[in-house]
């Protein structure tokens, strides 16, 4: 058993998870399915996916710089409380956890064996202050305003209600915290906007524009948006929630 200060609740842990979808993940895309896949794991943590230079090219951005400008505008600071929804394998949790030790990293994802390979990695970089959360971004399972930042990398674009994960994000944000992403790019205009739409319809991929991101983010109640990096196939961005100052 585990408790979460956050949730303020005591949990099963299986494999260092908590399951709080024992009975199933919903409505899920091809692509969410694929990262139930253990060969799909293993990938995202070689040098072939994310870190290859043909993945930097696409994105127009290596992870090594996504990274390093993901860390400089999240700004996390020692005994500050992060959620880091749609944490894959931990590439962001990890070292969100040093940064914030000893406060409190949450990893929160849909797929089980994503969890898994993220606890595994954990444990071996001992890094004890990380909870990780088999769960859905569209019901977070936390109470209103409890982290100082929610960082959401290469996920937000796989979400099946974008809009509704945003208000969900700003529920949970802190006054004045900070929200940074990292997601699928696609330019304005009719055919690229059929291209999206199709996309969509057989991958369950959403990429945005930088325009339609911005309004979802405002609309959610997130102001200060920021676009980092606006290239080819990818972007980078933050916002914050109004209020006074983390």
């Amino acid at each position: 058993m585990l408790r979460c200060t956050v949730c303020a609740a005591v949990y099963p842990v299986s494999h260092g998870v908590i399951d709080l979808l024992p009975g199933g993940a919903g409505q899920r895309g091809l692509a969410q399915r694929a990262m139930e896949s253990e060969r799909v794991v293993d990938f995202c943590e070689s040098q072939w996916w994310r870190r290859s230079a043909l993945a930097a090219l696409a994105l127009g951005i290596s992870f090594e710089q996504e990274h390093a400008l993901i860390t400089r505008v999240a700004r996390v600071r020692r005994e500050q409380t992060v959620l880091d929804l749609g944490c894959g394998t931990g590439l962001y949790t990890r070292p969100f956890a040093q940064r914030a030790r000893p406060g409190l990293v949450i990893g929160l994802d849909l797929s089980a064996a994503m969890l898994r390979a993220a606890a595994q990695f954990a444990r071996q970089q001992q890094s004890h202050n990380v909870i990780l959360i088999r769960g859905t971004a569209l019901h977070l399972p936390f109470p209103p305003a409890c982290f100082d930042l929610v960082n959401c990398c290469g996920a937000l674009h796989l979400f099946p209600s974008p809009g509704r994960v945003l208000r969900e994000i700003h529920r949970v944000l802190k006054p004045g915290g900070r929200f940074t992403a990292a997601t699928s790019r696609w330019t304005s205009g009719p055919l690229a906007s059929r291209a999206a739409n199709a996309v969509a319809d057989i991958l369950g991929i959403h990429p945005f524009t930088t325009d339609e991101l911005e309004a979802r983010c405002r609309r959610a109640g997130l102001g200060e948006v920021t676009f980092h990096h606006t290239s080819r196939l990818w972007l980078v961005m933050s916002a914050r929630k109004h209020g006074a100052n983390s």
